[in-house]
């Protein structure tokens, strides 16, 4: 999972680059297309085939977290790599109610007081207050969060039936990237020179080597442990953009990320033990 963070890191990093000559409709077009095209070479070399099940789901995964995808790139140009990796991390929020709301979950108790402290560190970080401090393209990462959320959802709907493979739900969501992409070009296609080219390809790279660390962290290591780690992101994003493009964190951001954090390790961890007991009861009843 710590691989797995700085590869997503080394990511935001490079679409920020690409930002500054390049249009969001090429960075997402080109970042779907290399990374889909990897996705099916591994798909053909494993022996793994698309279902015919479930496509009106998969298809919503893939729209809300290619709508995601869009929405955060367009937020990494315009806002330092730690405050969009910071708010990201608001998805968490967003599950829990959207598992409560669409799932029929549960609750965890005690959770009231994690979530005020997750909206209140998103506030330090957006500070609607202070017109000067906002950033208009929080709203962009804060629309991310939702759509994230909304696509972790649909993906344990997804993989607790056991009938779709990890790469065929990756892989919508790619194409779906793809063709926003397409459509925010608008006809308008920027062609990029050896540079961009080469970051476009180490872009599509990155990706998939991101995306199947994740897979294999949640697959083999306790999920609450993972969850935990996959917090390190926020330090490798505030390395890498004081690094390369000299950005600094401010006090509120510090404390508003720390209130998000916190907030959200606490809330992974009352929804573990809950679903822990759960078990717990289940095998005691069938004993």
């Amino acid at each position: 999972m710590i691989f797995s963070a700085l590869s997503f890191s080394v990511q935001n990093m490079i679409v920020k680059e690409l930002s500054y000559t390049m249009g969001t409709g090429e960075i997402a077009f080109f970042r779907g297309l290399f990374s889909s095209i990897i996705i099916l070479a591994l798909m053909k070399a494993q022996g793994i085939h698309f279902s015919k099940e479930d496509r009106g789901t998969l298809l919503f995964r893939g729209v809300m977290g290619g709508s995601g995808m869009i929405c955060l790139f367009i937020a990494l140009g315009g806002m330092p790599l730690a405050d969009v990796s910071i708010l990201s991390q608001l998805s968490a929020f967003f599950v829990m109610i959207f598992a409560a709301v669409f799932l029929k979950e549960v609750m965890p108790r005690n959770s009231v007081l994690p979530l005020i402290i997750i909206v209140v560190g998103a506030c330090l970080v957006v500070r609607p207050w202070n017109f000067s401090s906002f950033n208009v393209y929080s709203v962009f990462v804060l629309i991310q969060a939702i759509c994230a959320a909304a696509a972790y959802t649909t993906i344990s709907k997804l993989t607790g039936s056991g009938k779709h493979h990890q790469y065929e739900i990756v892989f919508y969501f790619l194409v779906c990237a793809c063709l926003s992409g397409i459509i925010l070009m608008g006809g308008h296609f920027q062609m990029p020179d050896e540079w961009e080219w080469f970051l476009y390809i180490m872009l599509g790279i990155i990706t998939v080597i991101a995306q199947i660390l994740m897979t294999d962290a949640y697959a083999y290591a306790n999920p609450v442990i993972v969850s935990f780690v996959a917090y390190i992101a926020v330090f490798f994003n505030a390395f890498w953009g004081f690094v390369v493009f000299n950005e600094m964190m401010t006090f509120m951001t510090v404390a508003g990320g720390l209130c998000i954090i916190g907030g959200s390790m606490y809330l992974t961890k009352l929804k573990h033990d809950r679903l822990a007991h759960a078990e717990e009861l289940t095998k005691h009843k069938e004993s």
